[in-house]
């Protein structure tokens, strides 16, 4: 854990839908994205930002060097990988009704989608493939919901509104339990979501400071 975010793994013990592999990891460390992973948050962002002074060479290199702890991974076989994540999640939509997918559809739904709507707010990476939501942590995505993007980690990402504000822990616990059920049906549903809300918005705010 970085300043409350997780750092999740990039080895065999990643829950990732997709491995990465040294073409996923160059996107990510230069731009701050990798279309079968998502964006960079929290910290990770800054980090993206201060890599954009260092040359292609050392990218690539520490890219390659990452990509080692994985067997390798072509590119054919991570777009299989993707297309079987978002076709599990994809079987599943429709099937969860309730407060949190009205939620979902009301803030979110405009800008994630599965690819078949309009890119309003940056880069879309289709939420079954965000390691946010197969960790086994909820901390990062309830981190994003609250916080936002105010500072991408470049300018093609885009923002986020917060809904710190405008969700309370409850309607926020059952927006991540839709999320994790809809776009991760693989995992167990997170456990007891609403102290986990309560005790990241604590830690956001301790962050964030006066």
């Amino acid at each position: 854990m970085v300043e409350g975010w997780e750092a999740p793994a990039l080895t065999s013990l990643s829950t990732s839908a997709v491995p990465w592999n040294a073409d996923a990891l160059y996107d990510y460390l230069r731009h701050g994205h990798a279309r079968h992973h998502g964006v960079a948050g929290g910290p990770m962002a800054e980090v993206v930002r201060e890599l954009a002074a260092v040359p292609d060479s050392d990218i690539r290199a520490m890219a390659t060097y990452l990509a080692a702890f994985n067997p390798p991974l072509p590119d054919e076989a991570a777009a299989t990988q993707a297309q079987q994540a978002m076709a599990r999640a994809a079987a599943g939509q429709g099937r969860l009704l309730g407060a949190g997918q009205r939620m979902f559809d009301g803030a979110c739904a405009a800008c994630h989608h599965d690819g078949d709507g309009p890119t309003l707010l940056g880069v879309n990476t289709p939420l079954a493939l965000n390691s946010n939501l197969t960790s086994a942590r909820p901390d990062n995505l309830l981190r994003t919901i609250l916080e936002g993007v105010r500072e991408p980690a470049s300018r093609d990402i885009g923002f986020m509104p917060a809904f710190r504000e405008v969700l309370d822990d409850a309607q926020i616990a059952e927006l991540a339990g839709y999320m994790r059920a809809r776009f991760a049906p693989q995992e167990p549903p997170w456990q007891d979501l609403r102290g986990s809300v309560a005790r990241v918005r604590a830690a956001s705010a301790a962050h964030a400071g006066p």
